[in-house]
């Protein structure tokens, strides 16, 4: 059997994944990327064929915000190494709780990038990738909880109406959700009333990466 290690990069940028591949299967320690994908939907179209190791951006931009991706690939059974900024912020803590098993932040060369992931695949994870765990939550969200209060507390400010269409939900469904998400956090004193107070929440307690992030990284 081969026991050359296999992984999946997800990636918002075809650039980044194709670059990334070609310096995976190099050197004496290659790795087998199995799958590249720039979307999570596209990710779950080969979820029965996960790999051993998945590389996450940490800014993909879509509907499931990523603790909840990395709490679904430790289900199955996958290691994720997160590749973005913020390694040392409450987010990657909380990242590291749901189980994601390195970071790796952009200000790493490709070379050296693709190295520690292979240092990772292979079973090594160097101190400069390794991630504390949060402490527990402050407030025990759902899944569903999650994944609402984070979207709607965005930047963008999506509307319990859009949000209902993205989710294939119920607008009254979502406004029940926002309800009890935000009742979680009252109830252990904190102030949700407003999207951006829900955000300092949600920021403080790991849920979300700051929005400055966004920002110094050129997309907010």
């Amino acid at each position: 059997m081969d026991p050359t290690p296999h992984l999946d990069l997800l990636h918002t940028s075809p650039v980044v994944t194709t670059a990334l591949r070609r310096e995976l299967r190099s050197g004496p320690h290659a790795v087998r990327v199995t799958t590249a994908a720039h979307s999570w939907t596209d990710f779950q179209h080969e979820w029965d064929f996960a790999g051993e190791v998945v590389v996450l951006d940490a800014m993909l931009d879509d509907h499931v915000p990523l603790p909840l991706k990395v709490r679904a690939l430790q289900r199955l059974g996958s290691r994720a190494v997160v590749l973005g900024p913020g390694r040392s912020t409450p987010f990657a803590r909380r990242v590291a709780a749901e189980g994601a098993i390195a970071w790796i932040e952009p200000t790493t060369g490709l070379p050296e990038t693709a190295e520690l992931i292979r240092e990772v695949a292979w079973g090594e994870v160097p101190d400069a990738v390794t991630l504390d765990p949060a402490p527990a939550p402050l407030a025990a969200l759902t899944d569903r909880e999650l994944q609402v209060l984070t979207l709607f507390a965005a930047t963008r400010g999506h509307s319990p109406a859009h949000l209902g269409r993205v989710l294939t939900l119920r607008t009254e469904t979502i406004r029940s959700h926002l309800e009890r998400g935000r009742a979680r956090y009252r109830a252990v004193g904190l102030r949700t009333n407003n999207r951006a107070a829900l955000r300092e929440a949600l920021v403080a307690d790991g849920w979300m990466l700051d929005p400055q992030a966004w920002i110094d990284a050129g997309r907010p």
